[in-house]
């Protein structure tokens, strides 16, 4: 019993040695925890270098440990600045300034040196397969071929300016009726006049609706569909117009196309040709007799 009991005095300081002693293995404790959880300050600058554990040259850099979203990839070889370790991943800042995640086992520390405190530029690499996550670069223009047999190229989409050749009136105008249009300026292809001023375009009405009473008006539009050549020969182009009259006009007029509106048509896709054929239509005009005055009759 001598051995289990103790003097009040001896109780009392033994007593009052505990809350110090628990204090110091509680800071003890309260350092460990924010030595495992806080990210490694002591490296906060280091310079790591991107290796590959996975196939494919890239590793992907993650902008959140707890949803894995992919921000982009890091090229094997880059080197980054660490900017801090944790669990499984180290944070890390790329030379494009991208800050997020990569895992452990895709750094390797480099041992720093001075002014290695920033991540150098990434050599250039033998082109990879790009991923969703890459910066696509803009892919270079198509080069343009032509097939053989054929000097000149009459490309896609090439804007075509006419004029309307006779004003056409929801009054007279039936769907189907055919309008005819004339090129408002040339058109050259490398230097060569592939479409003159005056060449004539087929247009096609294909919506009439006449006024109505009470004061509502009508509707009409065309489709351009076809340009003749300098050449003769004919090429598909697209374009459509319409025009109409509100009701809050208030007029019920007869809707118009006047002569000599001004139009734009398209050339719906590339048109192949031969130089020869535009020279020999030119020679061709050159050489043609001149028309005789119907007035002036030769005696």
């Amino acid at each position: 019993m001598a051995h289990d009991l103790c003097t009040s005095r001896a109780c009392d300081l033994r007593a009052s040695e505990l809350p110090g002693e628990n204090m110091k293995l509680g800071a003890k404790y309260l350092w460990l925890v924010f030595a495992v959880a806080l990210p490694a300050t002591a490296r906060g600058q280091s310079v790591g270098q991107v290796e590959c554990p996975r196939s494919g040259g890239y590793v992907y850099l993650y902008s959140s440990m707890i949803t894995m979203d992919v921000r982009g990839t890091l090229q094997c070889g880059e080197q980054v600045q660490i900017t801090g370790r944790y669990d499984t991943y180290f944070g890390v800042r790329t030379a494009r300034g991208e800050v997020g995640y990569v895992p452990l086992d895709s750094v390797l520390l480099i041992k720093d040196k001075p002014g290695a405190n920033q991540p150098k530029a990434l050599r250039q690499k033998p082109a990879r397969e790009l991923t969703p996550y890459d910066e696509h670069a803009a892919p270079p223009p198509p080069v343009k071929t032509v097939p053989a047999g054929f000097d000149l190229t009459l490309a896609n989409g090439t804007p075509i300016h006419l004029k309307l050749g006779k004003t056409i009136s929801t009054a007279s105008a039936h769907v189907g009726d055919v309008v005819e249009l004339h090129a408002a300026e040339e058109v050259l292809v490398d230097g060569l006049t592939v479409v003159p001023i005056g060449a004539t375009a087929t247009g096609t009405v294909t919506e009439v609706e006449p006024k109505k009473r009470l004061g509502r008006g009508g509707k009409l539009a065309l489709s351009i569909n076809f340009l003749r050549l300098g050449n003769n020969e004919k090429a598909a182009v697209r374009s459509f117009q319409e025009t109409s009259e509100s009701i809050s006009q208030g007029h019920g007029k007869d809707i118009v196309f006047a002569e000599g509106s001004n139009f734009t048509a398209y050339v719906d896709g590339d048109v192949h040709l031969r130089k020869e054929t535009f020279l020999a239509a030119k020679d061709g005009a050159n050489g043609a007799p001149a028309a005789q005055n119907p007035s002036h009759p030769r005696k």
